[in-house]
């Protein structure tokens, strides 16, 4: 049960970031600067202090310059989103709906700290690794 639901969690995983790859592309074939900004990996104690989650994020931005931002206010969004996903408890996480609605939580709270929205700012959220153990 216990791999078949890993199973799950990974294929599903993969098809959001096909998804998303595949979404980019038609921007980034043009050249120019990447319209992604990469974090390092994060890794956070979940709710209840027995689970940790380890994770890796990339944002799609509206505009390269907007990755630039991300990279100025990194030590803040990196507070934020220590905060932020150490609040999930792993079963709110390990769903298809659960990771999606973490997606939605970050970037809301990474275009808060940049003084965004969604069209100027942060666009998505791709998840590169997503390990709850």
């Amino acid at each position: 049960m216990i791999i078949m639901r890993k199973f799950l969690v990974t294929l599903a995983t993969l098809i959001l970031l096909s998804s998303a790859v595949a979404h980019g592309q038609s921007k980034e074939s043009g050249g120019g600067a990447s319209p992604y900004a990469k974090m390092e990996p994060l890794i956070v104690n979940l709710s209840g202090l027995t689970n940790y989650l380890q994770v890796e994020i990339s944002f799609k931005v509206a505009d390269p310059k907007v990755a630039d931002e991300i990279k100025l206010w990194k030590p803040a969004i990196r507070h934020e989103l220590l905060l932020l996903l150490g609040s999930y408890k792993p079963d709110e996480i390990a769903t298809l709906a659960g990771k999606q609605k973490v997606m939605k939580s970050i970037r809301t709270a990474v275009n808060k700290i940049l003084k965004k929205d969604e069209k100027t700012g942060v666009t998505d959220v791709l998840f590169e690794s997503f390990v709850i153990q």
